[in-house]
């Protein structure tokens, strides 16, 4: 959405206009003193050092919000899906038989979604992922005999 000022982009987004321009007041006079107090953005050195023409107080991690249009999204939760192959608890590839094929595993989004529920942006993959990559490896360093690549 693109409007004009806080007040009409709030109207289009169906958010309070007068707490989306005083959001942005707050947000602006964290630009003005280089220090954003809601999420401390800018705050790593190492960030920082990239740009040495900065005057000393700035914060190349923040920008000010004063010129129009001013642009807008909604943002919901969002359930993911995936077509990825089956796997067991230890991400074990699935025969179609329902059998774990030795030493083919598969996690994140190339394994079928197991998980219910929903998440913001890659969190709940990434989450997924992290979880059955270890149980995978975990699963793989006590395996009782090494793999035959005739299976």
């Amino acid at each position: 959405m693109q409007a004009e000022g806080p007040r009409a982009l709030g109207a289009k987004l169906g958010v309070n206009g007068d707490s989306l321009a005083a959001t942005i007041r707050r947000f602006n006079d964290f630009c003005r003193t280089g220090a954003d107090k809601d999420f401390r953005r800018g705050e790593l050195a190492w960030r920082l050092a990239q740009d040495r023409t900065l005057v000393s107080g700035q914060n190349p991690s923040l920008g000010l919000l004063d010129k129009p249009p001013f642009y807008g999204i909604e943002l919901a939760p969002a359930g993911g899906s995936s077509a990825g192959v089956l796997t067991d608890e230890n991400a074990q590839v699935l025969h179609s038989r329902g059998k774990p094929l030795l030493g083919l595993y598969a996690i994140g989004n190339a394994a079928a979604k197991v998980e219910f529920g929903a998440g913001y942006q890659a969190g709940l993959t990434l989450a997924s992922g992290m979880t059955f990559g270890y149980l995978a490896v975990d699963h793989m360093l006590k395996a009782s005999k090494p793999i035959s690549r005739d299976t």
